[in-house]
This record gives C-alpha cells, sequence and structure tokens, in this order.
C-alpha cells in the first residue's frame, strides 16, 4: 500500500474559495478513485492561503480488472446493430456467444482480466481531474490559458514516494515545492506527506 500526495501551490487563496475548492478536490478524486477502482484506506485534503493538498493512504499499486460478462443486441437484431456493438467494443465476431435470457436471446462476449498501474492512472487523469475544476471566483494572467482561483505557481505531485509526471496547461508536475512565500528562492523536494513544508506547518 502507498500515500498518494497532491500540492497546489498558488498565490493567496481567499478561505471562502479555499474551502470550496478544497471539498470539491476531494470529492472528484474520491469519486476518481472509486471509477478506476483503486483502493485506499483514508482520504484527506488540507489547505492555507498558497496550498491546497489531496491526501490518500494505504492506496493500492496495481489495479486488476476482473473480466466481466458485456450484453449485446438481441440474436433478432439487425446486422448493423451487431455491427456496431462489435465495432464500438473493438472486438472480433468470434468473441461473440448466444446466451438466454429472460428478455430473450442475445449475444455477448467476456472481457479479459487486466492489471493496471496505479501511478500511470494517476498521471493520466490527474490533468483531466484539476481542468474540470470549477471555481466560484476564477481568473486569467499573463499569457496562460489556465482559468484558476488565483495564478497557479506548481504542483506537486507523488505516488508511492515518487514523483508522478504530467502536464496541466503550463505547469510541469514535480515532486518539489515552494517552502514559503518567497517562492522565487526557495524550493525543496518532498516524497511523502510527513515531510512536506504544508505538515511540518500544520
Amino acid at each position: 500500500m502507498s500515500e498518494f500526495f497532491l500540492e497546489l501551490f498558488s498565490e493567496e487563496i481567499p478561505s471562502n474559495l479555499q474551502q470550496n475548492l478544497r471539498e470539491d478536490l476531494l470529492k472528484s478524486f474520491n469519486d476518481l478513485f472509486l471509477e478506476k477502482s483503486i483502493l485506499f484506506k483514508k482520504s484527506s485534503s488540507y489547505s492555507t492561503p498558497n496550498r491546497l493538498v489531496v491526501l490518500f493512504e494505504g492506496v493500492q499499486k496495481n489495479v486488476v480488472l476482473k473480466s466481466e460478462e458485456i450484453k449485446g443486441p438481441n440474436i433478432k437484431s439487425p446486422e448493423a446493430a451487431l455491427e456496431g456493438f462489435v465495432r464500438s467494443n473493438k472486438i472480433l465476431k468470434k468473441d461473440l456467444y448466444q446466451k438466454k435470457t429472460d428478455k430473450g436471446e442475445f449475444y455477448f462476449f467476456k472481457t479479459k482480466s487486466k492489471k493496471l498501474h496505479t501511478h500511470e492512472l494517476l498521471e493520466e487523469f490527474i490533468p483531466i481531474l484539476l481542468n474540470k475544476i470549477q471555481w466560484k471566483k476564477s481568473m486569467y494572467w499573463g499569457t496562460f490559458d489556465l482559468n484558476w482561483g488565483r495564478p497557479l505557481k506548481s504542483i506537486l505531485a507523488v505516488f508511492d514516494k515518487k514523483k508522478l509526471n504530467f502536464n496541466f496547461h503550463h505547469l510541469t508536475s514535480s515532486n518539489s515545492t515552494f517552502i514559503d512565500k518567497e517562492f522565487e528562492e526557495n524550493k525543496k523536494s518532498f516524497l511523502e506527506f510527513k515531510n512536506s513544508s504544508f505538515h511540518n506547518k500544520s
């Protein structure tokens, strides 16, 4: 089991916006973990005027998607319906089998079990999730195309004591963050929450 730690460092955010985003972020990540079948023991979120933090503890390193039975069209359906089902699921007709149900006889196929790595799922979906965040009040700044509550300066993202690599608009994730408001000169790397700037100041 591993730890997932995300910190968004920005210019100072008003307290009412902090609470709203802190709650929205946690809900969004809980929903993501549920949707992707990523098991974990505990989740929490925190904030300061400059930092928004999401923490997941006891996270599984791999996700195993079990084989499942997918129901297709009725065997009496037009050929076009069957063709569409095969195409949308990226399978071959030979993968199908027929099965009787209470509502008639249908085509089915079974998916193969699959093992996914949690760090790859996080790298793929964190920027998608962040892009969907809705602020009550937000702003653009400079020439950047990011609409955020206050200018976003850095993204720290760590899973299993290793940095997660992804891009979010003009920013690239890392395992480092600014340790105080004089952020142009003071930056430090972290691989777990208990050693982070936020934890040491809370």
